[in-house]
């Protein structure tokens, strides 16, 4: 027996010190009060009447001690909180590790969540430990307390822990560790050999019960091309449930609801569905389902991002844009201001999310992502920040890399008269002709993002003005600066972005740390949202979903028949206090209610 709340030999002196104090103030002899009468005639005959008592009037005095020693050592024990002893195997040291996967969540058909079964047993084995030292961990955030003898250090930790996602997630590491208790539902497989091999014993303690769900288990949006065109959101509804039910779906983008409807889905069914979205709006759309029984919350809605929603802001600075101007008059989802390189100091009005400088370069360098096209050739001299310049005649552009810019650009349409570039450190190159002279080249960080093209588009210069190339090349570079996209359908958990992303805002508005880790930047994500990523002068949205069939398919466990047997076992060992609080209370009100009637003394 070992106890949460104090050191074994406190608890037995407090118990010990309870019994005795009870049982002087049971049988302290009190003071009767005085009465005067006029004669004790009448009493003394009373008195002298013997009378056989019965064998309870013989025992009710040591009966209602017997009530009274056991309430007070019931509320002691209450809080004491006692647990049988778990012996680690080579004792010292045993490491309880709860699953956080998102399906702990999971409403119990006997009330509470998994998570909070899970919670409860982690404080039984605390509780339990017998003075070994203890670590908590999670398979999302890895070890979080501990190793440690005071459970009062644990418990807080247990209080601040949430389910966070983490499937991917691998063991939480611990030396000398020999005992493992993996707390878990059993959804996500998560195998244990690899704990075992390094000579710690594996105890899974299952808080798994099936229950009923309904999930959005994909969600889309895609723009067309086309500004007639409207856009459209693609959704996948699963019902992992043994009956029928009517799910209930609701679309909007922004605060305008563009669908609502019910739709019946048969046990384990899986719908897919087309809902349009409009030609113009907001460009965050969410999608939420209801259901009449739905243990997991968290898959019940999910959020997209239509990048194109908003019309890009192009400034063009060129003294002749030519053949520029007639693309951007022709390109959809884009508006774009021609400029002269005299005005591009002067104040401007409105949103710039990219700047095109043509044939020409600030002595200053822009704060907004921007595009140089074919840099002047005393660039060097006149900004000097952009690096050194280079040229080659009639290059041929041999070496492409795997970039977003570069995607879907045939280099073999291309003929080009000359390259004018420049090179510096901070610039990499993603094409390169047949010498080695950079064609393309991006920079990042997470101050700026830049994208130099060494040839023009005037006939002099190349033929990319007359070539499929041409739009490709150049809305690529666009996208690219100004709202690169961050991925579909991320997932909570440690997530990758861009470079040049040094900010990441939670759809509460709260800050999410970004680091970086050699040339990625991560952040670690434990909730779905919208978050909105900034830096380099570019804003862009990353929308995070938990759907996943493996995590909302709460129906089934990957835990084997015989661990799941253990499962009652395993509740047994619950804390049993509060089950004290209540008998101490029933004997209470049964010795008072007693001894009212006279029955006990």
């Amino acid at each position: 027996m070992s106890f949460g709340a104090m050191a074994g030999w406190q608890a037995w002196g407090l118990l010990a010190l309870t019994a005795g104090v009870l049982t002087w103030l049971f049988f302290m002899k009190i003071r009767a009060p005085r009465v005067h009468v006029p004669s004790l005639m009448l009493w003394t005959q009373v008195l002298d009447v013997t009378r056989e008592q019965t064998l309870w009037e013989r025992i009710r005095k040591a009966v209602s001690w017997l009530i009274t020693i056991a309430v007070g050592l019931m509320l002691m024990l209450a809080l004491t909180r006692p647990a049988p002893s778990v012996v680690a195997a080579g004792g010292g040291r045993r490491l309880i590790v709860i699953d956080s996967s998102w399906s702990m969540g999971t409403l119990m058909p006997g009330g509470g969540t998994r998570w909070e079964r899970a919670v409860t047993r982690a404080r039984t084995l605390i509780a339990s430990s017998a003075g070994d030292e203890v670590a908590l961990a999670t398979t999302a955030d890895g070890l979080v307390e501990g190793p440690t003898t005071d459970a009062v250090l644990l418990e807080a930790a247990l209080d601040r822990l949430v389910p966070s996602g983490g499937e991917g997630g691998d063991w939480p590491r611990l030396a000398d560790v020999s005992v493992v208790h993996f707390i878990t539902d059993g959804t996500i497989p998560r195998p244990t050999g690899d704990v075992a091999s390094g000579g710690a014993r594996v105890s899974v303690e299952p808080v798994f019960e099936p229950a009923p769900n309904v999930a959005i288990t994909a969600f889309e949006t895609h723009a067309g091309g086309d500004p007639q065109s409207q856009a459209e959101a693609y959704l996948e509804l699963a019902n992992y449930s043994t009956t029928a039910q009517p799910v209930r779906l609701v679309v909007t983008r922004g605060t305008v609801s563009v669908a609502d409807t019910s739709i019946d889905l048969s046990p384990g069914e899986a719908v897919r569905q087309i809902v349009p979205l409009g030609r113009a709006g907001d460009a965050r759309v969410r999608a939420r389902i209801t259901a009449p029984d739905n243990a997991l919350a968290i898959d019940d809605e999910a959020v997209a991002w239509i990048a194109d929603a908003e019309p890009l802001a192009v400034t063009v600075v060129s003294a002749s844009p030519g053949f520029l101007q007639i693309l951007f008059e022709r390109l959809p989802g884009m508006k774009a201001t021609f400029i002269a390189p005299a005005a591009y100091a002067q104040p401007r009005t409105g949103p710039e999310h990219v700047v095109v400088f043509d044939h020409w370069v600030p002595a200053e360098a822009p704060a907004t992502p921007a595009l140089f096209v074919s840099p002047p050739p005393d660039v060097a001299r006149t900004a000097p920040w952009v690096g050194t310049a280079r040229q080659e005649p009639e290059p041929a552009w041999t070496t492409s890399l795997a970039h977003p810019v570069l995607r879907g650009v045939d280099p073999s349409t291309v003929t080009l008269e000359r390259a004018r570039t420049v090179e510096s450190a901070a610039w990499t190159p993603i094409a390169r002709s047949a010498t080695g002279t950079p064609l393309v080249s991006v920079a990042e960080t997470v101050d700026y993002r830049r994208v130099v093209l060494g040839f023009g588009f005037t006939e002099a210069e190349s033929n990319v003005a007359l070539q499929p190339a041409f739009p490709v090349l150049v809305v690529n570079a666009l996208e690219w600066l100004a709202r690169p996209s961050l991925g579909d359908q991320v997932r909570p958990g440690v997530v990758g972005l861009e470079a040049v992303v040094s900010r990441l805002t939670s759809p509460e508005g709260r800050r999410v740390e970004v680091t970086t880790f050699g040339a990625t930047r991560l952040a670690r994500i434990t909730t779905p949202g919208l978050y909105l990523a900034e830096g380099g002068g570019m804003r862009s949205a990353l929308a995070v979903n938990v759907g996943d069939p493996q995590v909302s398919n709460v129906e089934r466990t990957s835990l084997t028949a015989q661990t799941l047997s253990d499962t009652a076992a395993a509740q047994a060992n619950d804390p049993w206090w509060p089950m004290l609080i209540a008998i101490a209370f029933a004997c209470a009100l049964v010795e008072w209610w007693t001894w009212r009637r006279r029955i006990t003394v």
